[in-house]
C-alpha cells in the first residue's frame, strides 16, 4: 500500500503537467501587436513619433531637430527620430525641400539626400550596431510619402502619418518603415 500511495504521488505532478502541456498552444504567447507599441495618433503637439521599421516597432521622443523654415524663397521641412548613441543607433528623417507644406496634402518621398539639390520629398533610415549597420534612402525606385493631417504654422505644430521603401546605399537590401505616425512641434 505505501509503494502503491508513493507512485501515486510521484504521478500525480506528471497528471498536472500533462494538463497544463495539453492546455497550452501557441496561440498564449504573452507577444504585443507590433503597431499597437507606437504612440497614439494624436494631432496636438505631444512630440510623439514611431513606425514599424520591417515590422519591429521603433519610437523617439519627437524633440529632435524638426523645422519648417522659409529660407531664400523657398521652404525646406525636416522630420527626424533617433534611438541609441553612439555605436548602437538608429535614425530616421524625412524632409521636404522648396515645397510649401499644407495641411490635408499628400507628398511623394522619391528622391534621396545624398543629393543635396533636389525639389520634393526623401526619406531615410540609418542603423549601426556591433554586428551590422546600414544607410538606407529613398530614391525613384524604392519611395514612399507622407500625409499632414495638421499643419498648423502659426501653433507650430505638425501631424501625420508616413511610410516608405528605401534602398541600402551600398548592398542594394531594401528596408520597409510602415505604419509611420507623428505629432511634433517644430521650430521655424
Amino acid at each position: 500500500m505505501k509503494k502503491t500511495f508513493y507512485y501515486l504521488l510521484l504521478l500525480f505532478p506528471l497528471w498536472g503537467l500533462g494538463g497544463l502541456l495539453v492546455s497550452c498552444n501557441n496561440d498564449d504567447n504573452n507577444s504585443q501587436n507590433p503597431i499597437d507599441l507606437l504612440p497614439p495618433m494624436t494631432t496636438t503637439g505631444e512630440n510623439t513619433i514611431g513606425c514599424l521599421v520591417n515590422g519591429e516597432p521603433f519610437t523617439d521622443s519627437g524633440l529632435m531637430n524638426n523645422f519648417y523654415q522659409f529660407v531664400n524663397g523657398e521652404y525646406f521641412l525636416a522630420i527626424n527620430m533617433q534611438r541609441g548613441f553612439s555605436n548602437d543607433f538608429e535614425d530616421a528623417s524625412i524632409s521636404i525641400r522648396r515645397i510649401e507644406v499644407h495641411e490635408g496634402e499628400t507628398y511623394i518621398l522619391n528622391n534621396n539626400s545624398i543629393q543635396n539639390d533636389f525639389t520634393g520629398g526623401s526619406a531615410g533610415y540609418v542603423f549601426s550596431n556591433s554586428i551590422e549597420s546600414g544607410e538606407f534612402e529613398t530614391n525613384q525606385n524604392y519611395f514612399g510619402s507622407i500625409t499632414f493631417t495638421r499643419f498648423d504654422t502659426q501653433n507650430q505644430i505638425m501631424s501625420g502619418t508616413f511610410e516608405f521603401q528605401a534602398e541600402e546605399i551600398t548592398t542594394g537590401e531594401i528596408i520597409n518603415i510602415t505604419n509611420g505616425r507623428f505629432d511634433l512641434t517644430f521650430t521655424n
